[in-house]
């Protein structure tokens, strides 16, 4: 709707404008052509001399078409934006706007947005939006889904095994970040690695070596507003970690090799106490509409 306005303004303002500028070249005329005379004739004050009626005429002719053509091309601009708007999709606590389609890093092909939530982090009895995430997948992981065909959003939010499912399809997926406040590198990640830790229950060295990794990646790391954090597990047991102070992130900042660490990353946003419900929420509805 709001396109079709905008394409619709310049039509109407070069019409008013057309009209107007007839009227003042009618109005000029009578004022340069009394009486019965039709010659232009031009009026000396000073050393100025006003350009005849025909001058006058053309000169106005030019404004008013150079103000319709910036018209038609600014009203064109916004047109065309507006047309970008099914290319996001936004989620409504935070109003951050993701992609429906990504290439990302690491990444063999584009993956899907599936869903978008929040992670909200409680202050004494005050909640303060901390970031917003969405999932991307591979779209072949769908099709691995048709047992749970026909079941509501509600079955699938509380069925584990369909989640387990996603996570161990060879395919990619990836969880974006895109911070809506500052945060200190190191406060992110021990807030990350007090929900990864506690579901690790004997790390290997492997793993210690993981989160090691992990962790060197955030410390000393501010990450202010905007700030986007890719998390992508190429496999279940091979992670990509990358960072960007803005935008998508073009490379990759690090791989980590674990599969005990990547499954509870997994975990910790879609396992059965996860840290944002409003994104698996969205991810188990937009699997409902999909798999109907």
């Amino acid at each position: 709707m709001d396109g079709i306005i905008i394409a619709a303004v310049p039509t109407t303002i070069c019409v008013s404008l057309r009209s107007s500028c007839r009227n003042r070249d009618i109005a000029g005329s009578r004022h340069y052509f009394p009486g019965k005379s039709l010659n232009p004739v031009s009026v000396q004050i000073g050393n100025y001399v006003s350009p005849s009626p025909k001058r006058n005429s053309l000169l106005r002719k030019r404004h008013c078409g150079e103000i319709s053509r910036r018209i038609v091309k600014s009203a064109a601009s916004a047109a065309s934006s507006v047309g970008n708007v099914d290319e996001y999709t936004e989620e409504p606590a935070t109003s951050e706007k993701f992609q429906r389609s990504v290439t990302l890093p690491g990444c063999s092909s584009p993956l899907s947005l599936l869903g978008t939530g929040f992670r909200e982090k409680k202050f004494a009895i005050i909640g303060v939006k901390v970031y917003a995430a969405g999932l991307y997948v591979n779209e072949s992981i769908l099709s691995g889904l048709s047992a749970w065909k026909g079941r509501s959003a509600d079955e699938i939010q509380t069925d584990s095994s369909l989640f387990g499912s996603i996570f161990q399809a060879q395919a990619e997926k990836s969880l974006q970040i895109v911070l809506v406040r500052d945060v200190d590198g190191k406060t992110f990640w021990d807030a990350l690695d007090e929900a990864i830790s506690p579901r690790i229950k004997s790390p290997s060295s492997d793993d210690k070596t993981a989160l090691s990794t992990f962790r060197e990646i955030f410390q000393n790391r501010p990450l202010n507003k905007g700030s986007i954090i890719l998390l992508t597990w190429i496999n279940p047991s091979n992670m990509l970690i990358s960072v960007s102070p803005g935008g998508l992130p073009t490379d990759v900042n690090a791989s980590i090799e674990s599969g005990d660490v990547t499954s509870a990353l997994f975990d910790v946003f879609f396992g059965d106490s996860p840290v944002s419900p409003t994104l698996k929420s969205s991810v188990a509805n937009q699997l409902a509409m999909i798999l109907k």
